[in-house]
């Protein structure tokens, strides 16, 4: 993202991190419904021994939209957005922290001498990937209670019936551990997706900007390079994606959820990434890359427009205050 260029005007670190916890808040609660998919999609588990003895076995969820009509019909409508509150605000915080975290790193990288000649790709490569790994850890629990949530059953057979209770359940069943279980996965697969994001994103930008005047509406250039950036950065990074969900859901309650038949990873990421592949095939590392492309695109690009346009807006109040 590109920063102003006059300081005196430039939003300030609380007005990024404002603007980031805005644009989270806006984004979660338009693809709610996606994230409740794709979790499903990536912990369901076919192996290559029961696609060979069971050939005409058909998965519960195969498709997006018979997953949420299936979804709805056996949970309710609201089950769309089951987790809804725990991911809000992991979403308003992670956009706050990250948004805050990056333009400040930017910012400084943009004035260092130490490296004079690295490029803005890099500089905004190296911002992103230190903001998304500084959110997701100070954010992890809540997004360990957001794909727990997402993964019970209809109203008689939840293990959690409110945040407050979630928190209190897996703090005496599993300890402050269990609030980051798969936690390394998630740093691992962040770095690289937010500098691949946030340096895509930067690229492309720059890239419209030339064409904007003439032929681009305002804002669209943010809009349309997020989605793209989205599409990059998530293709990049889903085997992590995958081994983080199945790893969340591990634990005493790993037998409670809709999904029956989770298996036990012992062991931390390589050993989980092995035992997928060995049961279920390599292309099961990328199991709902289809439903997160359908969520990742909408999500980037109004994450990205609306932080844009509320930086504009404060850029724009700065200068008549």
């Amino acid at each position: 993202m590109t920063q102003a260029t006059d300081p005196t005007t430039r939003a300030n670190k609380w007005q990024n991190a404002v603007s980031g916890a805005f644009a989270g808040v806006v984004s979660r609660l338009v693809i709610a419904p996606l994230d409740v998919v794709k979790i499903r999609f990536q912990i369901q588990t076919t192996t290559k021994q029961a696609r060979i003895n069971y050939p005409s076995h058909i998965p519960k969820y195969r498709g997006i939209l018979q997953s949420m009509l299936l979804i709805t019909k056996e949970e309710g409508l609201r089950a769309l957005w089951k987790g809804n509150w725990p991911a809000e605000y992991l979403y308003l915080t992670y956009g706050a922290l990250q948004f805050l975290i990056y333009h400040e790193t930017s910012q400084y990288l943009a004035e260092q001498t130490v490296f004079p000649n690295m490029s803005t790709t890099t500089q905004t490569f190296i911002s992103g990937a230190l903001a998304g790994c500084s959110a997701t850890f100070a954010t992890y629990p809540l997004d360990l209670l957001r794909t727990r949530f997402a993964m019970q059953g209809s109203a008689e057979k939840r293990l959690y019936t409110s945040l407050i209770g979630a928190i209190g359940e897996i703090g005496r069943t599993e300890g402050v551990q269990g609030f980051y279980r798969g936690v390394w996965p998630s740093l691992l697969q962040i770095a690289p997706y937010m500098g691949i994001m946030f340096g895509t994103q930067d690229w492309l930008t720059r890239k419209m900007e030339k064409s904007q005047k003439m032929y681009w509406p305002h804002g669209w250039n943010q809009f349309v390079a997020g989605g793209l950036a989205g599409i990059v950065s998530k293709t990049a990074v889903m085997p992590f994606d995958v081994v983080r969900k199945r790893l969340q859901v591990q634990g005493p309650s790993r037998k409670s959820y809709v999904l029956s038949g989770i298996p036990r990873y012992s062991g931390g990421f390589f050993s989980c990434a092995r035992q997928i592949v060995v049961e279920e095939g390599f292309v099961a590392l990328y199991k709902g890359l289809w439903v997160s492309l359908v969520k990742t695109v909408p999500s980037s690009a109004i994450t990205f427009w609306v932080v844009s346009e509320c930086r504009r807006a404060f850029e724009q109040y700065n200068r008549i205050a």
